[in-house]
Parts: C-alpha cells; sequence; structure tokens
C-alpha cells in the first residue's frame, strides 16, 4: 500500500502574541480525503507528537468546506490529530511520500526544527515526492542537500506576500513564505491571486499556493505515486 506521511505543526499562536494559531483545517482534511479515496497510507506526524492545534480561523464559515465538516464529525480523524507521531521517531524514507500541511504555525516550529529539516532533506535525497502547501512550503525553503539549498532553481509556490497582508499576519513573521521562497532561490509563483488555487509541479518537488489549493495539490501527489 503507498505510504504517505503527513507532518504537521505543534504551535498554537502566532509567535509572542496572544493570538491563537495552528494548522488550517483544509489543508489537513482535504489530503486526507484525497488520500483515503486513492487507497493510501497515512501517517500524522509533529516535531512534538501528540495534539496537533487547528487555527480556530479555519473553522470559521466562510472557510469552511463539506471536507472539513466532515473531517470534524469523525471521531477516528480528531483522535489521530490528537494522537500524532513525533517526527524524531520515524524514517521519512521508509514512506513514499511527504506532504508538509500549512497553517500559520508551521512558521515558528517546522522552518526551523533541525529533525523535520534533516528528515526533509533526507526523503529529497532519497528521490522521493514531497508536497507542501500553503506555508509549508516555507519548510522546503530552509532545506538544504548537501550544500545547495533544496529550492534553488526550481519553480514554487505559496501562501503570497499579498495574502499575507489580506489576512494581517505577515508583519509577525521572522519571514513570509514567499520571500523565504525566493531567498532560498527558487523561481516563484502566486498564479491564484488571492486565495485562487494554484498547483506547481516541479519534478518531485510539489508546491500548493493556499488553502483553496489542498486538494488539488493532494491529486497532483498522487498522480506523481500512482
Amino acid at each position: 500500500m503507498t505510504s504517505v506521511l503527513m507532518i504537521m505543526t505543534n504551535n498554537h499562536r502566532l509567535g509572542n502574541t496572544n493570538v491563537p494559531s495552528g494548522a488550517w483545517a483544509e489543508e489537513i482534511a482535504a489530503p486526507l480525503e484525497v488520500f483515503d479515496r486513492a487507497g493510501f497510507s497515512v501517517t500524522l506526524a509533529s516535531p512534538q507528537g501528540g495534539p496537533v492545534p487547528i487555527d480556530p480561523m479555519s473553522l470559521l464559515d466562510v472557510y469552511r468546506s463539506p471536507v472539513v465538516d466532515a473531517f470534524l464529525a469523525s471521531p477516528q480523524r480528531r483522535t489521530d490529530l490528537d494522537h500524532t507521531v513525533r517526527v524524531a521517531e520515524l524514517d521519512a524514507t521508509s514512506f513514499d511520500a511527504l506532504f508538509i500541511v500549512g497553517g500559520f504555525g508551521v512558521m515558528w516550529d517546522l522552518v526551523g526544527d533541525a529533525t523535520v529539516l534533516a528528515e526533509v532533506a533526507r526523503a529529497a535525497e532519497a528521490g522521493l515526492p514531497i508536497a507542501a502547501v500553503c506555508h509549508g512550503p516555507a519548510v522546503l525553503a530552509n532545506v538544504r542537500v548537501g550544500a545547495e539549498s533544496l529550492m534553488r532553481g526550481r519553480r514554487a509556490t505559496g501562501f503570497s506576500n499579498a495574502e499575507e497582508e489580506a489576512v494581517s499576519n505577515g508583519a509577525v513573521y521572522p519571514a513570509t513564505v514567499e520571500n523565504a521562497l525566493r531567498s532560498a532561490g527558487a523561481d516563484y509563483t502566486a498564479d491564484g491571486g488571492i486565495f485562487g488555487p494554484s498547483v506547481v509541479v516541479d519534478g518531485k518537488i510539489l508546491t500548493g499556493q493556499n488553502p483553496a489549493s489542498s486538494a488539488a495539490l493532494a491529486d497532483a501527489l498522487v498522480e506523481v505515486l500512482v
């Protein structure tokens, strides 16, 4: 059975503020639905293991979809999210692909977590497909394979500066997704505009711009794997 490792944030607030944050619900629920449909085995992981917080903003009616509603209504899904595996306890190369979930919380743990970055680098060196959505591509921007940035010269997308301005979060980040990718040498695009879907596939590196890109990115990963 094809196996996918989904890596998510444990961070529950925006930096040093008291604003609650976490993983974005659509970016968990939509890929899981796609992978289930494809018959894939999925393991949920995070830097610390245990509970992954869902950003309350992603549960507002304006952002919720039927897929998110189904996810929230599933006791098994919620149990799985409360009992994620520590990334340090896993071997990323034992999976067939990686999928890095976004959400604002990513910017304070995944992007600088040495174990996460090392496992993503090992997966890249092994030739595994690696997908990242929304704020997830900021993790890829910090991955190095040998002496080189993983993203140098690659086409990629991720949550844009314009989208950060639209939600008024960019100012609190150490670096935005767009700036991080550009600094890593990526050929960054944001063809989805503000909150529209966009997926970029460059070999085994697949990126999605924002939550609206979650299902399409998962579909693209399925196409690479089957």
